[in-house]
């Protein structure tokens, strides 16, 4: 009996350890990232509320964005180099993958751009 007794209580103290499964997923956002070269754009992603935020530096920034299940799309931050922070607002399906990259417009050359960051809605 004893034996029984330590297992159903090690059971037990297992089960509350561990808690049971959830289906569900944080909202994670994305820092802020800047364009891989030179610094002259900067993005973010912020899960509450659904905006990407962007802060050109140089001029020609973007960020290319995709949301699971709403699309993607290509960004130019406005500004053109005066600094500020500007915000782009979605209407995104909660706990839904979201990705960013970061870019700077570069005319005849490749652009130079950030590697691609995750987060989620």
């Amino acid at each position: 009996m004893k034996m029984r007794t330590r297992m159903l209580l090690a059971g037990c103290v297992t089960a509350a350890i561990v808690g049971p499964a959830s289906a569900s997923v944080a909202s994670q956002d994305i820092g802020w990232t800047w364009n891989s070269g030179d610094r002259d754009v900067r993005g973010t992603f912020v899960a509450n509320g659904d905006n990407y935020k962007g802060q050109e530096f140089h001029g020609n920034g973007y960020i290319d964005w995709s949301a699971s299940g709403s699309g993607n799309g290509r960004w130019f931050v406005p500004g053109s180099a005066n600094e500020n922070v500007y915000t782009l607002n979605l209407e995104l399906p909660e706990q839904k993958s979201v990705s960013m990259k970061v870019c700077e417009e570069k005319g005849g050359l490749p652009d130079d751009c950030s590697s691609t960051k995750y987060g989620v809605s």
